[in-house]
C-alpha cells in the first residue's frame, strides 16, 4: 500500500513550482505512513509515500530509479506483484542484478525487460507509473480487478496523477460534480470517468502510454491489456474442484508473502472461514452488533476461530461512532458510497491497523462464483419459460416479467434511479454471454465488485493498512468463467463448487449455513429518528451519505483540498449523547 503523485509539465524548459508535489503527497499521506520519498527535475516533479511490506529496511525507499546513460526510468508504484520471488529468479538469471529486495524493482526491471508485455506476467494488485526519460515516454498501467487505484488530470499545461482524487483536488480549480444514473446505481462508473469533471480514472485492466514528456505528451492511447473473456479456456468439469482448490491455495501462499504481521477479517460465513483454515492467520477481526441473529454471525466465527486456534479479536460498533466518523469515512472515499458494508469495513481496519498492516478478505467470491440470493431468482425465473405445460403462456410471462435483462436490472436496482436506466447501464456487461449466470457474474465483476474494491482499499488506506483478496487472483477469475455454469449453482446451492473446496476444509454447523448475512449494520435501529421508509431505508442512508459527502469535498476554496474531519485513529470516543446526523441538517 502506498501513495503516488506526479506532475509533468507539457512545455519543453518550463520549470514546476516548489511546494505542490508535496501538497499532493500530503492529502494522500494516510496510504503511505512510512516514507516519502522524491524524484524532480525543471518539467517533471514525482513522489510517493510508501508503507513497508516487504524489504521494510530503507533500501527500499521509493521511487525507484534505473539510471541509464540516455535518462533515468522513474518508478511510482502502489501495490505488490505477489509472485516477485519467481520473476525475480528469472531476471536474474537474464542478467539483472537487485539493489532491494523490493517487489518495487522487480517490477521496474520487468519492464526494462520486457516492456509492456511485463503486465502479462504480474500476479498482483497495482496501480503504477513508469516516466521513462530514456525512451522519452510514459507508461501506467492498473491490475485486472481494479484492487489499487489511479486517478489523473490533464490540460493543455501540465499533467498530474495521483492514488486519490483528494490529491488531485489540491491542485486544480474546484471541478463540476455530476452524479450519473449509473453511480446512483451502482455507487461506480465505467471507463475512465469520474463524479467530477477533468479527473479520469484508469479503468481496472487497462494501460496508458503516450511519448513527448515535457513536448505535450503526445500520442496518449489507452488500452485494455485483460479481460476475463479473452481467458475463458476448456476445463473438464472432473477436475474444476480439484483445481479450484490447488489455485486457491497458491492464491494464499502467494498473498501471505510479507516481512510484517498479517491478519485475517472473519464474518462467520463461507468465503472468510475458508480463508481461515488455508491461511491460518495468527490474529482475525470480527465484527459484532448485539441486535438479534439478524446481524449477528459471531457464534460461526468463533467457533472456526477456536478450531484453528487462532486469537480473535471482536469489535463492538455503535450508532454514536457511525455519527461520529461518517465524515472521515466520506473524506477517505472520495466519492459518496452509500454501502451499508462501508462503516463496518472502516471500523475493521481502525482497530486491525493497531497490530498488523496486513489484512486478507473474502471479496469477490460472491460475485465470481454466484454468492447472491438474486442470481437464484433469476435462474427460477428463467425455468418458468422451459416449464412444457407453460409454453402457451410464455408471452404472458414475458409481458409480466419483462426480458432476463429487465428483470436483473430490476434485482440490482437500489431505488434510486428509474429500472430503464440500470438496464442500459448494465447491457453490454450482460451480453457479453449467452449463459445467464456467466452473464450475472460478469455484470457484477464490471460494476458492483469495483465499488467494493473501491471501499476496501480506501477503508485500509485510512490507517495505512494493505487489504489482499485471495479470490481475487486472477488464475480464479478465469476459472470462475471457464467453468460449467451449473458448477456456480447446482439445485439450489449458490457458489455449488466453492461449497465443494469448503467442504474440505470447514466444519459442517458452518459449511451447511444458507443464511447469508453479509457485512452490514443495524440501520433499522439507528434510524429510529429519521422517518424511515422501510427496514433498511436505503434512499434515507444514500441522502445522508451524500449531504456528508458534500460537506467535505464541495466546501472550502478553489484549488485547496477537501475539508479533513479530524483522523479516525485519533479521535476519543465520542459522547453518547450526540448529535443525530440528518441529511437536511
Amino acid at each position: 500500500m502506498c501513495a503516488i503523485a506526479g506532475i509533468i509539465a507539457k512545455q519543453p524548459g518550463r520549470q514546476l513550482a516548489p511546494g505542490r508535489i508535496e501538497e499532493i503527497i500530503l492529502a494522500q499521506k494516510h496510504r503511505g505512513p512510512d516514507d516519502t520519498g522524491y524524484y524532480k527535475v525543471d518539467n517533471a516533479h514525482l513522489a510517493m509515500a510508501r508503507l513497508r511490506i516487504i524489504d521494510v529496511t530503507s533500501g527500499g525507499l521509493a521511487p525507484i530509479v534505473n539510471h541509464d546513460p540516455r535518462g533515468d526510468q522513474v518508478l511510482l508504484y502502489n501495490g505488490e506483484i505477489y509472485n516477485y520471488i519467481e520473476l525475480r529468479e528469472e531476471l536474474t538469471a537474464l542478467g539483472h542484478r537487485f539493489r532491494t529486495d523490493c517487489d518495487s524493482e522487480v517490477l521496474l526491471r520487468s519492464y526494462l525487460q520486457w516492456g509492456q508485455a511485463c503486465l502479462d506476467r504480474f500476479n498482483g494488485m497495482f496501480a503504477f507509473v513508469i516516466v521513462d526519460f530514456a525512451n522519452d515516454l510514459l507508461f501506467a498501467a492498473r491490475d485486472r480487478a481494479g484492487e489499487k487505484p489511479l486517478y489523473y488530470h490533464e490540460s493543455s499545461d501540465e499533467f498530474i496523477f495521483a492514488s486519490e482524487i483528494k490529491g488531485i483536488l489540491t491542485q486544480i480549480p474546484r471541478p463540476q460534480v455530476n452524479i450519473t444514473d449509473e453511480y446512483a446505481a451502482f455507487e461506480y462508473m465505467s471507463g475512465e470517468a469520474t463524479l467530477f469533471a477533468g479527473i479520469k480514472c484508469l479503468p481496472p485492466g487497462h494501460k496508458l502510454f503516450c511519448r513527448g514528456i515535457g513536448q505535450g505528451l503526445k500520442g496518449k492511447r489507452l488500452s485494455e491489456y485483460w479481460n476475463v473473456i479473452d481467458n475463458v479456456c476448456e476445463i473438464d468439469p472432473d477436475k474444476a474442484v480439484d483445481r479450484f482448490d490447488e489455485l486457491l491455495n497458491d492464491s494464499v501462499r502467494l498473498r501471505r508473502r510479507a516481512d510484517v504481521p498479517m491478519a485475517l477479517y472473519l464474518s462467520g460465513g463461507l468465503d472468510s472461514g475458508l480463508l481461515a483454515y488455508i491461511a491460518r492467520p495468527p490474529v482475525c477481526y470480527s465484527c459484532h452488533f448485539p441486535y438479534g441473529e439478524k446481524y449477528d454471525e459471531l457464534a460461526y466465527a468463533r467457533e472456526i476461530a477456536a478450531d484453528i486456534e487462532t486469537e480473535h479479536i471482536v469489535i463492538q460498533p455503535t450508532a454514536e461512532d457511525f455519527e461520529q466518523y461518517l465524515p472521515s469515512i466520506m473524506y477517505h472515499l472520495d466519492m459518496p458510497v452509500g454501502s451499508f458494508s462501508m462503516f463496518p469495513l472502516f471500523m475493521l481496519a481502525r482497530r486491525a491497523a493497531e497490530r498488523v498492516k496486513i489484512v486478507m478478505s473474502g471479496e469477490g467470491a460472491d460475485e465470481l462464483f454466484a454468492g447472491y440470493a438474486r442470481y437464484l431468482i433469476l435462474v427460477r425465473e428463467q425455468e418458468l419459460y422451459e416449464v412444457p405445460e407453460l409454453r402457451l403462456y410464455k408471452p404472458l410471462l414475458s409481458g409480466y416479467l419483462g426480458s432476463t435483462l429487465d428483470r436483473f436490472a430490476r434485482l440490482l436496482n437500489r431505488g434510486s434511479v428509474p429500472d430503464d436506466a440500470v438496464k442500459s447501464v448494465i447491457a453490454r456487461h450482460f451480453e457479453e454471454f449467452e449463459n445467464l449466470i456467466h452473464a450475472m457474474g460478469y455484470t457484477e465483476f464490471k460494476s458492483l465488485l469495483v465499488s467494493l474494491l473501491q471501499m476496501e482499499d480506501r477503508s485500509a488506506a485510512a490507517f495505512g493498512l494493505e487489504n489482499r483478496s485471495p479470490f481475487l487472483d486472477h488464475r480464479l477469475i478465469e476459472l470462475a468463467f471457464s467453468i460449467p455454469a451449473d458448477m456456480k449453482i447446482r439445485g439450489s446451492t449458490l457458489k455449488w463448487i466453492l461449497r465443494q473446496v469448503a467442504a474440505r476444509y470447514l466444519p459442517k454447523k458452518v459449511l451447511d449455513r444458507r443464511d447469508k448475512m453479509g457485512l452490514v449494520f443495524p440501520a433499522n435501529l439507528w434510524f429510529n429518528w429519521s422517518g424511515r421508509r422501510g427496514e433498511f431505508d436505503r434512499q434515507y442512508y444514500n441522502e445522508l451519505c451524500m449531504k456528508v459527502w458534500r460537506d467535505v469535498f464541495c466546501s472550502g476554496t478553489p484549488g485547496s483540498a477537501p475539508v479533513h474531519a479530524p483522523a479516525m485513529a485519533a479521535q476519543s470516543s465520542p459522547p453518547r449523547n450526540g448529535r443525530r446526523l440528518s441529511p437536511s441538517a
